[in-house]
């Protein structure tokens, strides 16, 4: 799996109208770069493999740690599916976390994550915005698989929403906030659609706009139906996708589609202004936007033009390509007055992934 989507990586743009000569010089020192990266998450999964097999072999008295066998990521395969389709669970990798690469679980057909939990605690009695599923389509490439920072991002905007929901909550008609305006916010580069169906399961009084280019549109539209859309995937027969997502709806039931907040998902395409529909957003946010890459100033100022004067934007990412994300972060500054790096242990979620940074900015500069 990991030779393809190297290729995935090397092939994404080859279609692309040529560029001007340093464009496409910059453009492919990173695509190499990615492949680099790919190269040495499948040393990091080899290296991690061959010490848990070192502490396996390790023997003596008494009930030392390294006797205890290890935790392993859990799955099961769904029941009649004609593909054989695999379903991680996604609390079992939490708990171990022996590994960070980015390619960990792309030979997953679905990653179960779990209920959604309202304020980001995950104690008992925390009230639940429903149960997340999401499903994977490794043929898409990067946009396809589910990362690290998205989930992280989630996380950390679940548990910091009164920070983005605060001018809205002093607009308040009610005490218990029936009557509150509705919290908007964009997600750039969805992919799977991961990070913004997190958030709005889990926020009251927000709408998600997930947003991602044309060729993810069908994939954040199943997730979305299949997360959000009472009865749609109850039928049977069909493409393996839609029996998938049949038999995911029989298993969870109704808690597959609670949510405290709302969704869609709809194509954006970076300085395509007619698909800025629905701009300013109260927050607009990307986690790994990869594009980002070979452009971080027009993604900037795509961040910029969906903002409105009391907007914020956060983006989650690896920091180990510090080039783009310098040269990102200095834009930011420019069109922002206030620019922060949020970095562990500061950054709120269960998956305490060490590479993985958050950039917070707010007071659009007109």
């Amino acid at each position: 799996s990991s030779s393809t989507m190297e290729e995935e990586l090397l092939h994404e743009h080859e279609d692309e109208p040529i560029g001007i000569a340093d464009a496409m010089i910059r453009r492919g020192d990173h695509l190499r770069m990615l492949r680099m990266m790919a190269e040495q998450d499948e040393a990091e999964r080899a290296l991690a493999v061959n010490d848990d097999d070192a502490e396996g072999d390790h023997s003596g008295g008494g009930c030392s740690s390294s006797s205890l066998p290890l935790e392993q990521d859990e799955y099961e395969v769904l029941p009649n599916s004609s593909g054989g389709s695999k379903i991680l669970h996604y609390n079992s990798y939490l708990r171990h976390q022996r590994y960070y690469d980015d390619l960990k679980h792309v030979d997953y057909h679905y990653i179960d994550y779990g209920d959604i939990r309202s304020s980001g605690r995950h104690d008992a009695g925390n009230k639940a915005g429903g149960h997340l599923v999401i499903r994977q389509q490794k043929s898409l490439g990067k946009g396809g698989i589910c990362w690290d920072a998205a989930f992280i991002l989630a996380e950390h905007l679940i548990a910091c929403q009164e920070e983005w929901k605060m001018e809205k909550r002093g607009l308040d008609q009610n005490s218990d906030g029936s009557n509150a305006p509705q919290t908007t916010l964009c997600e750039l580069g969805a992919g799977t659609g991961l990070s913004g169906f997190m958030v709005a399961k889990a926020c009251v009084q927000s709408h998600v706009f997930v947003t991602d280019l044309p060729e993810l549109l069908d994939l954040m539209k199943e997730n979305y139906e299949m997360n959000f859309v009472v009865g749609k995937c109850d039928g049977s027969g069909g493409t393996e996708a839609e029996e998938g997502n049949s038999l995911l709806r029989q298993k969870f039931g109704s808690e597959l589609s609670k949510s405290q907040g709302t969704a869609e998902a709809k194509v954006l395409r970076w300085g395509v202004e007619s698909d800025y529909e629905g701009a300013p957003f109260d927050v607009v946010f990307g986690a790994d936007v990869v594009a980002s890459l070979y452009d971080p100033i027009a993604l900037a100022n795509t961040f910029y033009n969906l903002c409105g004067p009391e907007s914020k934007v956060y983006l989650s990412y690896k920091g180990r390509l510090d080039e783009p994300h310098l040269l990102f972060e200095a834009e930011l500054k420019r069109l922002f007055s206030r620019v922060e790096r949020i970095e562990p242990p500061n950054i709120h979620s269960r998956n305490k992934n060490p590479g993985v940074c958050i950039l917070k900015a707010w007071g659009k500069i007109e």
